[in-house]
């Protein structure tokens, strides 16, 4: 097994340890949750996996809001709502460099996760500003 694998079982084994229902710190639950596939720094796969960077338009976008609670990643999240609208303000300030937003609530992840997504790509044109999108 390669060093860098190493690495990862333990921080992943180390996170794990921490419990079911303990308060995770957001940057935790962004690894445990998100950086599987979207990587640590929220790059994302080209062709793949959307990068968090640039999900910042969506925040002023009509429907982009409601677009970023109702993706599958996020509405099937294994947190509380009030733990993924921390995860979601983290990660809009953290990979996109928003600021001045108006911060994701608890009220609003959970409306959005009441109506899940199921086909997220079709729903991207929709979305100004969201890859795929006419703009």
């Amino acid at each position: 097994m390669r060093p860098g694998r190493i690495a990862w079982l333990i921080a992943f084994a180390s996170l794990a340890a921490v419990g079911v229902g303990a308060e995770v710190p957001v940057r935790e639950s962004y690894v445990l949750h998100c950086s599987g596939c979207h990587l640590p720094d929220g790059g994302g796969v080209a062709g793949t996996v959307p990068s968090l960077r640039e999900i910042g338009p969506l925040l002023n976008a009509e429907g982009g809001r409601e677009y970023l609670t109702r993706v599958p990643g996020v509405a099937q999240a294994p947190l509380a709502s009030d733990e993924l609208a921390a995860l979601l303000n983290f990660v809009l300030v953290e990979f996109a460099g928003a600021e001045g937003f108006a911060a994701f609530t608890a009220q609003e992840v959970e409306a959005g996760r009441a109506e899940p997504l199921r086909d997220p790509l079709s729903a991207r044109p929709a979305v100004p500003g969201a890859r795929g999108s006419d703009e």
